[in-house]
């Protein structure tokens, strides 16, 4: 019987070579990994926006009174600020696109981080009344336009469409909408 009591382990060459292929991997995966990081903050940006839709549409029905959505930068009032620092929601009974003291802020959203929000046809405010359907500046108008501009170019924005139903639609198929995110 012979007992090898040498001690085994990897050689220099060998431990080098394997931090090589170590250090190739990590190079190939860290843009990837940020690839799916954006992807995954404009999803969850376009989704708290729609679920800001959903809430504000089902507190008009539920409520039987107008719900306004607007721009604000402190949570509190509607401003004339852009959609990019926040939102609130709240129960607009006299419909004056104010909240007034005795009008319930019913949520706020912070803002989509880098994800910028750019509206034509919601600069200032959209109303849901309380059948569910949706009201912009004036009654004749009726559906509009949120685009969703992404940091990392137009080809990566997205539009969410509010349909005179009141139901958002994010999608991602609109590249002459999308130009105008390159000015944002």
């Amino acid at each position: 019987m012979h007992h090898d009591n040498a001690q085994r382990g990897f050689s220099l060459v060998e431990t080098m070579a394997t931090l090589a292929i170590t250090a190739i991997g990590v190079t190939l995966a860290v843009p990837a990994l940020q690839t799916f990081l954006a992807d995954g903050r404009r999803v969850a940006s376009g989704n708290e926006l729609v679920a800001t839709m959903h809430a504000a549409r089902s507190a008009a029905i539920t409520s039987n009174v107008q719900v306004t959505v607007c721009p604000s930068h402190d949570g509190q009032s509607c401003d004339d600020a852009d959609w990019n620092h926040g939102w609130i929601w709240f129960a607009d009974a006299d419909q004056d696109r104010r909240v007034d003291p005795d009008e319930q802020i019913l949520g706020a959203g912070t803002g989509l981080g880098d994800v910028m929000i750019r509206s034509a046809d919601f600069e200032r405010f959209f109303v849901f009344r309380p059948n569910g359907q949706l009201m912009a500046e004036t009654i004749a108008q009726n559906t509009g336009e949120m685009l969703l501009c992404d940091p990392r170019g137009p080809q990566f924005s997205r539009s969410l469409i509010l349909h005179v139903g009141g139901k958002p639609e994010l999608i991602t198929d609109k590249p002459a909408a999308y130009a105008s995110c390159s000015r944002a």
